[in-house]
């Protein structure tokens, strides 16, 4: 009786997510992009910014200012339904501490180009970490990790407060709280003392080719959803930086698994399958579905395909039952020819934990 229950009850919800297209459809505005801007002075007053103005060219500090908490939520909800890119857009009149990290992902590279040798670039990358120290982490996990990362970077406040972790929040100067640690979507695909986790719930792979890495899992959480990572580097002298610039492709073909995506206005909908998931590296953990009612365990084959991988990248296939991220969109795609010769990943068995 209990799994009758639990069935009709992911019918039903599967069901509101269909009709909830049209309701938020209707109800969703989006927000001007052009945040008021404010500079905080080092007696801490607040003053308003009018036209252009850098970090260098004023006292104190910059910080975007929000009319009130409840402006200040409904823009973080607003964000949520973005790729990373998109919310970097979004606030692209101001240096928040995403964006930071994007610019020192830039100084890092301009690092590796101008080192002569090994020796000079671990100097000149000793003085980049301690530039961006109180600010930006490295990755305490992995040593040969490069890139400096934003702490507790799930938190989608960090693309509002300053590096300095401050908003303000009507005439209020408010310092957000953080997790001093790396995301959890950043570690699971940058962590290696992960990999080395015997977990029954997970699992990952590793491929490196040609000084490219690509790292990712697949795992049924506490909640019986089932998440995907995946993650891509560069090598870069002695080590490796984080490479946003990839695409991704992978396939789930796995039982018992109800498929699962969200769709343009946030709400999450189901469908009976989804063939191939398309992305531009900007979101590294996404939901693809959860286990059918009353499963306790996933077996299958997970697929994945980077634009480093693909033999030709300008041989397109048109497939259908697409889901791309970056369109929030299911449907009909144009993509590289996927063989599965080329693919990364494989079979697993893995099981809900308790």
């Amino acid at each position: 009786m209990k799994k009758i229950l639990f069935l009709v009850a992911t019918v039903l919800a599967c069901i509101s997510c269909q009709e909830e297209i049209s309701t938020q459809a209707e109800s969703f505005v989006p927000q001007s992009k052009n945040l008021p801007v404010v500079q905080i002075t080092d007696q801490g007053e607040i003053i308003p910014v009018n036209g252009t103005v850098t970090r260098s060219s004023i006292e104190g500090e910059l910080a975007l200012q929000f009319a009130s908490e409840s402006a200040y939520q409904s823009t973080i909800t607003e964000i949520s339904r973005m790729t990373a890119k998109e919310r970097l857009a979004y606030t692209d009149n101001f240096t928040s501490l995403q964006k930071l990290a994007a610019e020192a992902d830039k100084e890092l590279d301009e690092i590796g180009e101008a080192a002569t040798n090994e020796a000079d670039f671990r100097k000149k990358y000793a003085q980049y970490v301690e530039k961006y120290s109180g600010k930006l982490i490295t990755n305490k996990y992995d040593a040969e990790d490069l890139t400096l990362y934003v702490p507790d970077g799930d938190n989608l406040s960090t693309y509002f407060i300053n590096e300095n972790k401050k908003v303000v929040i009507g005439n209020e100067i408010k310092k957000v709280s953080l997790n001093n640690d790396m995301s959890d979507s950043e570690k699971a695909v940058f962590a290696t003392t992960a990999l080395a986790n015997e977990t029954t719930n997970r699992f990952d792979f590793k491929e490196t080719v040609d000084g490219k890495k690509t790292t990712g899992n697949i795992e049924i959480d506490s909640r019986a959803y089932i998440n995907v990572h995946v993650g891509c580097q560069k090598k870069l002298w002695y080590g490796w930086r984080r490479d946003d610039h990839r695409d991704i492709y992978y396939q789930v073909a796995a039982s018992p698994m109800a498929y699962r995506y969200i769709g343009p206005y946030g709400q999450e909908l189901c469908t009976n399958n989804i063939q191939y998931y398309a992305y531009h590296n900007d979101d590294k953990h996404v939901t693809v579905g959860s286990l059918q009612p009353g499963g306790q365990y996933l077996s299958g084959t997970l697929r994945v395909w980077t634009d480093n991988s693909v033999s030709n990248v300008k041989d397109s296939v048109e497939y259908n039952n697409v889901y791309a991220l970056y369109e929030n969109k299911l449907g009909k795609f144009k993509l590289p020819k996927l063989n599965n010769s080329e693919s990364y990943g494989g079979d697993f068995y893995i099981v809900k934990t308790k």
